[in-house]
């Protein structure tokens, strides 16, 4: 008898909240798509902007106001590590890259990890920027 590897599907409410077509309900986002939706919601989120739980997210925008050095980089990557870590068992981040821009006052974040479940290579990039 035969064992076949089942592998797990993943499934989240697309945040967009466009309505499904065929079931005129939310549409759903599944399997790497909704682990991309999950990181880029913790990575856009403050300490302290969801309720009751004060540590999510990986505070990002704390780093904008400081001057961006190799430190400040290295302490944004700290802190994405962290935050996923700590928030999407999904995904082992492999890589964090953060570059930034000074004259444009945004940061480019981009995050390669591995699907646990699939073992998949994905890539999620993502902008950060100040308001002038």
């Amino acid at each position: 008898m035969a064992t076949i590897a089942r592998q797990e599907t993943y499934k989240d409410l697309d945040f967009s909240f466009k309505q499904n077509p065929n079931t005129n309900d939310v549409g759903i986002k599944k399997d790497n798509a909704s682990i991309k939706q999950s990181v880029l919601n913790i990575l856009r989120t403050n300490h302290g902007e969801r309720p009751f739980q004060y540590n999510f997210g990986a505070n990002l925008r704390a780093y904008l106001f400081e001057n961006m050095t190799n430190t400040t980089a290295a302490n944004m990557s700290t802190s994405v590590n962290v935050a996923l870590a700590n928030s999407e068992p999904r995904l082992e981040v492999l890589n964090t890259n953060i570059q930034a821009r000074a004259d444009e006052n945004e940061v480019f974040i981009t995050v390669t990890g591995r699907v646990k479940s699939s073992n998949q290579i994905v890539d999620i990039a993502t902008t950060i920027e100040r308001l002038r």
